[in-house]
């Protein structure tokens, strides 16, 4: 035989009154922080810090990357995830163009392994990338249509993207 017990709701308040003043007494039993912190919140932040860690490191170097400072503004996530884009050949030639570590005949002349370093294209100026990407006449065209204007300032290729950048590089068959 079952035996039914009647609950009040009179007699259930003391007992949760009671239960609720006794639990603000005892300590916190999960992992702190109480408050949660989102995983977003913890991956915003630290991508921040890296990229002002990254920021810090490209100011400090001073003049021994002169030409990559002259062409490249700085670190910037948008430019990451295109570059993320790029297969090898592309990464290589786009990376080789805007540091300058790449065989144009400047840089492979001052290496001792040619002896001119005249453009091959227009064979007046040296083939720098700053000949190539900004005055050599014999490429004017092509700039124009790849990169918006026949002749450029180091300045206009900072804000240029690295797809036209590869573009120009493809069609005027740079290394």
């Amino acid at each position: 035989m079952s035996v039914k017990h009647k609950c009040t709701s009179s007699s259930a308040i003391p007992i949760t009154n009671g239960l609720a003043r006794g639990s603000t007494a005892l300590k916190f039993l999960r992992p702190e922080p109480a408050l949660g912190v989102s995983r977003q919140d913890l991956q915003m932040r630290f991508n921040r810090w890296l990229v002002n860690q990254h920021g810090a490191q490209w100011r400090g170097l001073g003049d021994t990357q002169r030409q990559a400072h002259e062409f490249i503004s700085g670190p910037s996530l948008g430019t990451r995830a295109k570059f993320m884009t790029f297969n090898r050949t592309q990464s290589r030639v786009v990376t080789g163009l805007l540091t300058g570590r790449n065989t144009l005949r400047r840089h492979v002349y001052l290496l001792g392994l040619l002896d001119s370093p005249l453009c091959r294209k227009c064979g007046v100026g040296e083939e720098t990338l700053a000949h190539i990407l900004c005055e050599c006449e014999s490429l004017a065209s092509l700039r124009y249509v790849y990169l918006g204007s026949s002749f450029l300032e180091p300045e206009d290729i900072r804000s240029l993207g690295l797809g036209a950048i590869w573009s120009y590089s493809k069609a005027a068959g740079l290394p």
